[in-house]
């Protein structure tokens, strides 16, 4: 009998597979898809503390994830890099530039002792000093700050890797039958093989609570996610050296430009809308491409980009919190739900994916009902 069974093969079971694997549990991990097919590789791509959750009070959520963004640029040199940024303002917007300056100041605050490079304002002049790209964008200045960017597929692997390395087994492509009976877990692949556990983690995103209605758990309203969509255009068609966070020019909300040299592309996202899309079916509708492009043609106007431009398009929902409010209005904080010996892991972000798997593997040592060693996903180097 295994010690423990995951539900899902995005970032946060890989990340739970690996902290269970390394303090000896024996795991199996299931997905119906491949590793990291979902959430977890249609990203942003962003491993950030959220900025623009300043704005919010998330407080306590902008200092967690900048010390966990210090913690994947320490194990994951090869996945997350440093990535500066250039906050715009608009002309009318020159009542925001002190506003930002403090912003990205306590920003640096909150990440005390994981503060990486320079955070300031930015006069329009400093602003194209950084990207000279800006020369026809309407700027009333900005600020600099860093975060970082990393290959959220490839830290999927690379936990999986991990798991796997320990001895964790990985199924993949498998809908698996699942029980929750008294005592123990039990899974039939479609093969006919059983597969008892202890315990179990639903860590399922977006399908969280389609998987644990098809379980027999209660309807808890877990998930409320919301969509994003992002689109692409290649290095050549839009040069651009530093990355961008900017207001969009109609609702104010922050999109970023990324230029991703590694693939040879721009990023431009996000959108934050809310869909009836079930997860596996998403699509990237013409109004949220026509968005992202009014965007990009009002702060590079001289490069006169169009759709055809457009190198690469795709969403991911997330898998949020269920909550009220407007969609870019709610929080990216997460829950660790237990019911007997079956823990439920819900909303979050990529950048805090290892504190919540090690969250959730904490609380394994009560199911189990054994001492846990301590945690040590923070210090080892991710393969």
């Amino acid at each position: 009998m295994q010690d423990l069974l995951i539900l899902g093969g995005g970032i946060v079971g890989a990340g739970v597979a690996r902290d269970a694997a390394m303090r000896g549990l024996s795991v199996t991990l299931i997905d119906k898809h491949t590793v990291g097919w979902g959430t977890s590789s249609r990203s942003s791509r962003m491993i950030h503390g959220g900025i623009r959750y300043l704005e919010l009070g998330d407080i306590h959520l902008v200092h967690e994830a900048l010390a966990e963004r210090a913690i994947l640029l320490r194990i994951a040199p090869h996945l997350v890099h440093p990535q500066p940024f250039l906050f715009v303002l608009d002309p009318g917007e020159y009542w925001q530039w002190f506003r930002i300056g403090v912003g990205v100041l306590v920003y640096r605050a909150l990440a005390s002792r994981h503060a990486i490079g320079a955070h300031q304002p930015l006069t329009r002049l400093g602003l194209l000093r950084h990207e000279p790209l800006l020369s026809s964008a309407p700027l009333a200045g900005g600020a600099l700050y860093q975060d970082a960017h990393g290959d959220d597929i490839g830290l999927v692997q690379s936990n999986i890797a991990a798991a796997t390395n320990l001895g964790a087994r990985v199924i993949e492509n498998v809908h698996a039958q699942v029980r929750v009976l008294d005592n123990d877990i039990e899974a039939t692949l479609p093969d006919g093989e059983h597969i008892a556990a202890r315990s179990l983690v639903i860590a399922a995103g977006p399908w969280t609570d389609a998987v644990r209605a098809e379980i027999g758990l209660p309807d808890r309203g877990l998930v409320g996610g919301t969509k994003g969509s992002h689109i692409a255009f290649s290095l050549d068609r839009f040069p651009l050296r530093h990355a961008i966070a900017m207001r969009h020019p109609d609702d104010r909300r922050v999109l970023f430009c990324v230029p991703e040299p590694e693939l040879g592309r721009v990023l431009v996202g996000t959108t934050d809308t809310e869909t009836t899309e079930l997860p596996d079916d998403l699509t990237v509708p013409p109004g949220e491409v026509t968005y992202l492009l009014r965007a990009v043609r009002h702060l590079f106007p001289a490069l006169r980009l169009a759709e055809s431009d457009i190198s690469a398009r795709w969403a991911g929902l997330r898998p949020l919190l269920r909550q009220q409010g407007a969609p870019s209005g709610r929080t990216r904080e997460h829950l660790v739900l237990r019911e007997g010996n079956v823990l439920t892991i819900a909303g979050g972000k990529l950048t805090t994916y290892r504190k919540m798997a090690e969250e959730a593997v904490d609380m394994l040592g009560g199911i189990l009902g054994v001492n846990m060693p301590p945690c040590t996903t923070a210090t080892v180097l991710l393969p």
